[in-house]
């Protein structure tokens, strides 16, 4: 009988999901997509929509940018779907973590991984003063989101008191981050488990080194010391398929953040390891123990 895996994503076109469910159907599993923001749940039945599913998981990919109210309801229906034995990779808790910069930070301090000082606060007068308290050069982030968008460097007083004072009225978060010089590049780690699978260099001409930014890749050769802070800082936010963001500084390496729906496209065209294989391995690995 033909096996069933499911993927979980709110762009079942995104050609990294096709990646990936390609490496599926080559080992014989059909290919479904959920798709989180088009899911009707009535609880008498919801059940009936994974019980078909050998082996019994599902690979997430993502469950979509939305309103907080919408983004609360998608992660209850990733409980969900855990509650009726179905083994999420990654996780709900862990998607839950690594998707608030804010629980990261806090995961990540707690544990001793190295990370830039951070602040969050909701009033801006407070951001302001913690403006100030951070050195008068600070990465202000959205609390939720990716690929760079929405990151600003405030290294002026009156132009923070502007950006922070608009964002006030728009009942925003403050996350305020320490601007740390890391040479206008960062590393980027890809986790499975306890393997760091491969890395390479973000470059970029600015402080910002997200690929979507025009930051360019560039092999690296991972050395012991990043495998084991890249393992360390994904399992302590609980992320068992992850990308790690490395920063070197002059205090030494630092984690910025870690991403638990990692894209890989830009990282293979830098190695030769087929990684949309070894996750497709390492996913299937995990949800038939």
């Amino acid at each position: 009988m033909k096996k069933n895996s499911m993927i979980i994503t709110p762009k079942p076109n995104d050609p990294e999901v096709q990646i990936l469910a390609k490496e599926l159907e080559k080992k014989g599993i059909s290919v479904e997509y959920f798709v989180p923001a088009e899911t009707i749940v009535d609880i008498d039945t919801f059940w009936e929509r994974f019980d078909h599913l050998d082996p019994r998981g599902a690979l997430v990919r993502g469950f979509g940018a939305a309103a907080t109210q919408k983004i609360f309801f998608r992660l209850d229906v990733l409980s969900a779907i855990e509650e009726f034995g179905i083994t999420l990779i990654n996780s709900r808790e862990s998607l839950e973590i690594a998707s608030d910069k804010f629980l990261t930070s806090i995961f990540l301090k707690n544990h001793k991984i190295p990370t830039p000082r951070t602040i969050i606060c909701e009033d801006a007068v407070k951001a302001l003063d913690n403006f100030d308290i951070l050195g008068g050069d600070v990465i202000l982030k959205p609390l939720y989101g990716s690929k760079g968008i929405g990151i600003t460097r405030l290294n002026d007083k009156a132009f923070a008191e502007n950006v922070i004072y608009t964002l006030g009225e728009l009942n925003e978060i403050f996350y305020l981050q320490e601007f740390v010089n890391h040479y206008n590049r960062d590393i980027r780690v890809l986790v499975l488990g306890d393997e760091a699978v491969a890395g390479m260099y973000r470059i970029a001409d600015n402080w910002k080194t997200n690929i979507y930014a025009g930051a360019k890749m560039e092999k690296i050769k991972l050395t012991k010391e990043l495998k084991r802070l890249a393992v360390k800082a994904a399992q302590v936010v609980k992320t068992e398929i992850a990308g790690v963001d490395i920063i070197e500084s002059e205090k030494g390496l630092q984690v910025i953040e870690v991403n638990s729906i990692p894209g890989f496209t830009a990282l293979q065209k830098v190695v030769n390891t087929n990684l949309a294989e070894k996750i497709i391995d390492f996913f299937l690995k995990k949800i038939s123990k």
